[in-house]
């Protein structure tokens, strides 16, 4: 195999793969990356046998052929070679030569059938959506996923095609995050998904930019194609937990307040918060919302907030970073708190199909 490329493209090639290796003490060639040139491109693919992602190049190839090489290794020294046209030539031993300016290296590698190969399943259902909607999706719901390796599907998002739209959805017990958005697809391909954490991190950090991402579903498996770069990744198998069983049906009690004012009151406050007390009151009086946090080896802050309501005093306890997660993550200048008094879930909306629902704390 023998190919030459410029190096910013092949480290921009190289980018959004070099992540996805296996732990140590795994097998060997999981923290490879496997180079397939054929044509004009070459095709980089890394996977951790749960993950996997492949960035395609267009390069010149001079001689056909596919192999592996330590992806952290050859990223590292890719990064440090001067601008220009880089050289790679793997020989039968598996073994690369890389040329690059003045420098060369050598570098050993294992043989491309060595290397995990995907199967192919049935019963395949495909989804089209822009790539921001997606981007916007997660980025209003992932924070609220669990972060407790005993709570497996809660640290998954939920993806539900269903009833022309797709609802998506991340809940950790304490909170939840609800988030739907408008889709055609056919009535035979409505489904739910389970979204592993690692491919939800994955695809935040490569969902960027114009365009569509093309969802592919299979039974145990799903991909998304972003165009130069694939994700695919296995999709977990538990059930998700019936979600809209803890959305309160009614609530008696609606505050209207500035979704950025709320905001600030609620940093300046949680300054003064202690993790073994990491709590925020929230007093709702006609048309004012007073935050405090005290600890008691500190001090005490507070803040006040106009809203508009015109009900009964609510005194309410929450953790001031769940309150604040959802507030960073939508755009309204506006937002509602609907509740019915300070002892049950409260729910915050938007303009958009959005809903946050938060259970207070409960401080003795």
């Amino acid at each position: 195999m023998k190919f030459s490329i410029l190096r910013s493209k092949f480290i921009e090639a190289l980018k959004p793969v070099q992540n996805i290796v296996a732990s140590k003490g795994s097998l060997p060639v999981l923290q490879n990356v496997m180079i397939d040139a054929r044509g004009g491109d070459i095709k980089l693919t890394t996977t951790d046998l749960d993950i996997s992602i492949r960035s395609t190049v267009p390069c010149e190839v001079t001689e056909e052929g596919a192999s592996t090489l330590p992806v952290k290794l050859l990223f590292n020294l890719i990064s440090k070679a001067p601008e220009g046209k880089v050289e790679v030539e793997i020989d039968g031993s598996e073994q690369a030569v890389i040329r690059a300016g003045s420098a060369s290296y050598k570098l050993n590698g294992k043989p491309e059938s060595d290397f995990p190969k995907p199967g192919v399943e049935d019963n395949s259902y495909d989804y089209t959506m822009p790539r921001q909607t997606l981007q916007e999706m997660l980025r209003k719901t992932a924070y609220a996923a669990s972060q407790d390796d005993t709570r497996r599907t809660l640290k998954g998002v939920l993806m539900s095609f269903k009833d022309s739209k797709l609802t998506m959805v991340a809940t950790d017990g304490r909170r939840l995050a609800l988030v739907e958005r408008e889709m055609e697809f056919p009535k035979t391909s409505e489904r739910d998904i389970v979204l592993p954490s690692k491919a939800v991190q994955e695809l935040q950090r490569l969902l960027s930019g114009e365009g569509d991402v093309k969802i592919n579903v299979q039974n145990t498996r799903v991909s998304f194609n972003l165009g130069l770069v694939q994700i695919y990744s296995k999709l977990m198998d538990d059930a998700y937990p019936n979600y809209r069983q803890v959305i309160p049906t009614e609530c008696n009690h609606t505050i209207t307040v500035d979704r950025q004012l709320l905001l600030d009151a609620l940093e300046r406050a949680s300054v003064m918060t202690m993790d073994e007390a990491h709590s925020t009151k929230l007093i709702f009086d006609a048309n004012r919302l007073t935050v405090t946090s005290a600890a008691s080896e500190i001090g005490e802050a507070k803040d006040e907030v106009p809203i508009k309501y015109a009900g009964e005093t609510i005194e309410i306890m929450f953790n001031p970073s769940y309150v604040m997660d959802p507030l960073k993550a939508i755009d309204d200048d506006e937002i509602t708190i609907n509740m019915n008094n300070g002892h049950s879930p409260a729910v915050i909306k938007c303009s958009i199909p959005f809903l946050y629902v938060l259970m207070p704390l409960r401080i003795n």
